[in-house]
């Protein structure tokens, strides 16, 4: 079967979309990623070991300015579609959704609609505006022949999916560790890491951490990423080059790489922001498998995990004196480190793996096969 999967972004540090093809590809299905290169950085048509890419190439902003530009990636997306021949289209988020509808409908195929992030919950938008975004995605919903969700808190937040074919896939990753990773590369240094999109709008609260640590012997923060907080970020690493290391927009592989080598993670996104209040970010499954700590904000669905299954510690992300204090009692405590990371290790084997979410996905793909 010809597979499409359309992500707007396809060059992120959260890979849904080449995990979804690599698994489709794996189980004989001819799988095209369909995204949109923003920065003009790469080719328009390239070839990888499970799949083929094919890029709009034009340039535009991140964050909430790229609103403007999403006609042209719509009409972009919706030619592609008509033109090329394929079986099922896999839309993944808001912004992919329409087109990917419209094609299904006029080449009577099959369209499955991925909600990863609540697009219009990601960008503060007037109250009535907001419910017209929700009553249109809840339209799509019903047009698609399945739904996959990011986590049980998209349910709650759309206040109900009207589809019969739901399956919940987490952003877990692959397991490339196989077992914990309790020592850091440099054991003399206490190192933080977070991996992810660098924007204001996302309040990940770095500052605070950044603030905690300025005065804290053998501590540092490594950050990779890309958004309008690099400047500041940039700053920091001058200011404090033995406390913060800017790596910039680095590959999937190399996230992992740094999250087995780092000490912690911190994924400290404020649940001011709409958004944060449900989301199961990537990084919390990365630590999880890398068997390493975490950190997070008490007020969120993360927190309720990490409490439950005592792999982290949940804390007020908007003060500075509680990061430092949960910082120096992992730092100076290297068994309750490790006892965390191994507890995060298990349940990731258990109920979080990859491989976990491998079955439903094919589970899914296999019901609409028995369609087609």
């Amino acid at each position: 079967m010809r597979v499409v999967i359309v992500r707007a972004a396809l060059e992120t540090v959260s890979p849904r979309g080449p995990k979804a093809a690599q698994v489709l590809s794996s189980h004989g299905h001819n799988v095209i990623l369909l995204g949109w290169d923003r920065e003009c950085k790469y080719s328009k048509v390239s070839r990888q070991e499970h799949y083929e890419a094919h890029r709009f190439r034009f340039r535009a902003p991140f964050g909430p300015k790229v609103l403007a530009f999403l006609p042209i990636w719509w009409m972009f997306e919706l030619l592609w579609l008509i033109r090329h021949k394929w079986d099922v289209v896999q839309a993944m988020d808001f912004d992919t959704i329409m087109p990917a509808v419209v094609a299904a409908k006029i080449k009577r195929k099959k369209v499955i609609y991925e909600i990863a992030d609540i697009y219009y919950k990601l960008v503060k938008l007037p109250g009535w505006f907001a419910s017209i975004c929700v009553f249109v995605d809840k339209l799509f919903i019903r047009c698609a022949d399945g739904v996959v969700l990011a986590s049980e808190g998209v349910v709650k937040e759309l206040h109900g999916i009207p589809n019969k074919n739901v399956v919940i896939i987490l952003n877990s990753p692959p397991d490339l560790c196989g077992e914990p990773q309790v020592a850091a590369k440099d054991k003399d240094i206490f190192t933080i890491f977070y991996a992810g999109a660098l924007f204001r709008s996302r309040k990940s609260n770095l500052d605070k951490v950044f603030q905690a640590i300025k005065s804290m012997d053998k501590v540092r923060m490594v950050v990779a990423g890309y958004g309008d907080e690099v400047d500041q970020i940039t700053a920091w690493a001058s200011e404090a080059k033995d406390k913060v290391q800017f790596l910039g927009k680095i590959s999937y592989s190399q996230v992992l790489a740094k999250t087995a080598e780092a000490n912690l993670l911190v994924a400290l996104y404020d649940p001011s922001v709409y958004v944060h209040r449900w989301a199961y970010p990537t990084k919390l499954f990365e630590a999880m498998m890398c068997g390493k700590p975490i950190l997070v904000s008490k007020g969120s669905a993360m927190a309720e995990l990490v409490d439950k299954e005592n792999c982290g510690l949940a804390i007020d992300c908007q003060s500075v004196e509680e990061i430092k204090q949960a910082i120096a009692k992992l730092k100076q405590n290297p068994k309750l480190c490790e006892l965390l990371g191994a507890n995060g290790r298990k349940v990731y084997e258990r109920e979080y793996s990859w491989q976990v979410m491998e079955k439903r996905l094919l589970s899914l793909y296999s019901a609409i096969v028995s369609k087609c």
